[in-house]
C-alpha cells in the first residue's frame, strides 16, 4: 500500500493531518504557531484537503510553514489522539522527511526548534502523538538519537 498516494478518509469525521519528522544532524524539527494558547511544539505538516493526498499536502505544508521542498520521506505510522488545539479526534500521517533548502518560519509559524529524544531533560514540551509516538519510532528506526 502507498500511504502517500491516499486520501482523506471520509469515514473518519476528525481532524485528518499530514506530520513530517524533518531530521537533520539525528535531531528532529517541531514548531509552534504565532496565536497558539499553549507553549506545545509540533510537527511541520498541516489538514489535509479535500482532493489532496498525503504527499501534496506534505509538500504543500512544508512550502507554506518552513520554505521547504520534500526530498526524500518514508512513511511513519498513522496515530489517533486528540488535537491540541482543537479538542477533537485528530488522525495524524507521519512521514520522515528530508528536505532541500534551509527552514524558515513563514505563514502562521513562530518558531521552530531541533531536538533528540533527551527532550524532556531540556523541558521542551511537545504534542502527544509526538512526544509518545513519533519519536520512540525515529529513535527505534535510528533516525535520531
Amino acid at each position: 500500500m502507498n500511504e502517500a498516494a491516499e486520501m482523506k478518509d471520509p469515514s473518519f469525521s476528525g481532524i485528518q493531518k499530514v506530520g513530517a519528522a524533518i531530521v537533520l544532524d539525528r535531531k528532529v524539527i517541531a514548531l509552534r504557531k504565532t496565536n497558539q494558547p499553549s507553549s506545545e511544539y509540533y510537527m511541520a505538516g498541516g489538514k489535509i484537503e479535500d482532493g489532496e493526498t498525503q504527499l501534496q499536502t506534505l509538500k504543500r505544508e512544508l512550502d507554506e510553514e518552513l520554505g521547504v521542498a520534500v526530498k526524500e520521506y518514508d512513511y511513519i505510522g498513522t496515530y489517533e489522539d486528540l488535537a491540541v488545539f482543537e479538542g477533537t479526534p485528530i488522525r495524524l500521517h507521519a512521514y520522515y522527511v528530508l528536505v532541500e533548502g534551509r527552514p524558515k518560519p513563514a505563514n502562521e509559524v513562530k518558531e521552530y526548534r531541533w531536538f533528540d529524544s533527551k527532550w524532556k531533560s531540556e523541558g521542551i514540551e511537545l504534542s502527544s502523538i509526538l512526544a509518545e509516538q513519533v519519536i520512540p519510532e525515529l529513535v527505534a528506526r535510528g533516525y535520531i538519537d
